[in-house]
Formats: structure tokens, sequence, C-alpha cells
């Protein structure tokens, strides 16, 4: 069974998804199967010059059913990558 995590994001509007996927696979999130963008939005409650961008990451492994925490341990340094390289700011989804 796969495991997800969404995160939705603030993001300046000069950033791609392909930057994004970049730093993704930089990060090397353990056992992350997957990498989708399900949303971008601009507007209202988004400042200006910026974007939120929500994507979901899929976490599954070939050996066992993964833990929240086997989970959560390699997603969290996967959210501050982007945060460090892409200037994310993390919105409570």
């Amino acid at each position: 069974p796969a495991s997800e995590r969404d995160v939705a994001m603030l993001v300046p509007e000069s950033v791609t998804h392909a930057e994004v996927l970049l730093v993704v696979k930089k990060a090397k999130a353990a056992n992350l199967a997957d990498t989708k963008l399900f949303d971008v939005f601009r507007g209202q409650n988004v400042p200006e010059g910026q974007k939120s961008l929500a994507y979901s990451f899929t976490y599954r492994s070939a050996e066992k059913t993964l833990t929240d925490e086997e989970v959560n341990s390699a997603h969290e340094p996967l959210v501050v990558a982007l945060k460090v390289q892409l200037g994310a700011t993390i919105r409570d989804t």
C-alpha cells in the first residue's frame, strides 16, 4: 500500500513545475514513488507575484508497508528542500 502526503505551497510566480521536480529529485526522499501537481492557484489570499502550487507525494516500498514515521522522516527533508531552494512557504492544507 502507498502513503500520500499533500503539500500546498506559495512560491514566486517565476518558479516552474520543472524546477519543483528538480528539487524533489535532488532531495532523494526514501521510497518516493510519485509526485503529482494537482492544483495551481492565483488570486484571492495569494500575494501579488506569487502562486500556490499543490502537490501529492506518494511513498511506497516493495518490501513492506511503510509506517507513518518512515514516511514522515522521508517527507520532512523534502519539504525543507522546497522551502530553502525555491523560497516556498508551506500552506496548511
